[in-house]
């Protein structure tokens, strides 16, 4: 009897074992920027929660949250880090894309000039180097620029930079542009090489953070997968607000910066104090932005708030304690 129980015993842990390789959903995730507030994405992969959640990921790193969403369109991503901006464009198109997990709606983004320039307003006549057209540094750009009675394109020529924002940064360095945008830790780096920083974003305004999206359509396809991918979002925030050292190590592998001390002030000083604990859409941030978008853009005037988040899984996890 002894040999018939272990092959009988065996027979079921290699069903088990079946089963399991079965359920990791294999889902493509792609990121815009390497900034550390799209680190729970990052942590997520690299601290084993979408393993934690059956989910074998592939993480991408794809330069415009435009092209994120064309990818996401396309099927060759499930789910992507975007930002509002590239969001409320596909949208107005015709798209389905939605929020099902919020990172916060403090942005990151600063406005730096060269040494000679001091103010905003000594932007008039020159050139400010963004990411891509239509994302989020050029929308909120626009947005700034407004403020301080500049008009984009006519006052200041807004230049497409699809590089990596320490690209744009060794363009001001160079001095090949007067000023260009930048997140953190980018930014961190600008203030100690002495470039003059003209605006803080996240004091001007209420911009929802590049978040966890997908399409309607992936959501009706997969509901379990996306629930699934919140989870681990959920568990990453916490690893990230609990466990700095291992944080620090994740942050170090995606920026490549070596710089332990640096990277705990931006830790500490950037991501702590704008990231979201509870991935809950903020809907007064949402309402403000899409208001600006339908006074410039009639194609958004359709939209609504709640067309652009879709808080089911967050909800059902926080009924359920998760």
């Amino acid at each position: 009897m002894i040999p018939v129980v272990r092959g009988l015993t065996l027979l079921i842990v290699l069903f088990l074992m079946s089963r399991e390789c079965v359920a990791a959903d294999k889902i493509n995730f792609a990121y815009s920027a390497l900034s550390g507030l799209q680190a729970p994405l990052w942590v997520a992969k690299e601290a084993g929660f979408f393993r934690k959640h059956d989910i074998d990921a592939q993480v991408l790193f794809i330069v415009g949250g435009r092209v994120i969403s064309q990818a996401m369109f396309a099927g060759e991503v499930q789910m992507g880090v975007a930002s509002m901006a590239a969001m409320l464009q596909a949208n107005s198109a015709g798209g389905d894309l939605t929020y099902v997990a919020f990172f916060g709606n403090k942005t990151d983004y600063a406005l730096f000039a060269t040494k000679e320039i001091t103010d905003i307003k000594q932007l008039r006549g020159k050139r400010l180097g963004i990411g891509q057209f239509g994302g989020g540094p050029d929308f909120t750009s626009r947005i700034v620029l407004e403020k301080n009675g500049l008009v984009p394109d006519k006052d200041v020529r807004i230049i497409q930079m699809l590089v990596p924002d320490s690209g744009r940064l060794a363009a001001l360095q160079a001095g090949a542009i007067e000023a260009i945008l930048l997140q953190a830790p980018t930014s961190l780096k600008a203030v100690a090489l002495g470039f003059n920083q003209l605006a803080d974003y996240s004091t001007i305004l209420p911009f929802p953070l590049a978040s966890l999206a997908t399409t309607r359509a992936y959501i009706r396809q997969s509901p379990g997968v996306v629930k699934r991918a919140v989870k681990a979002h959920l568990d990453a925030v916490r690893h990230i607000f609990a466990n700095e050292e291992a944080a620090l190590k994740i942050l170090a592998q995606y920026t490549k910066i070596t710089d332990t001390a640096f990277l705990r002030e931006y830790h500490r000083k950037i991501i702590l104090p704008r990231l979201s604990q509870t991935l809950a859409p903020d809907r007064a941030a949402i309402e403000f932005i899409l208001d600006l978008e339908q006074k410039r853009n009639p194609a958004a005037a359709k939209l609504k708030a709640e067309s652009l988040f879709d808080a089911t899984f967050i909800e059902e996890l926080r009924k359920e304690r998760y």
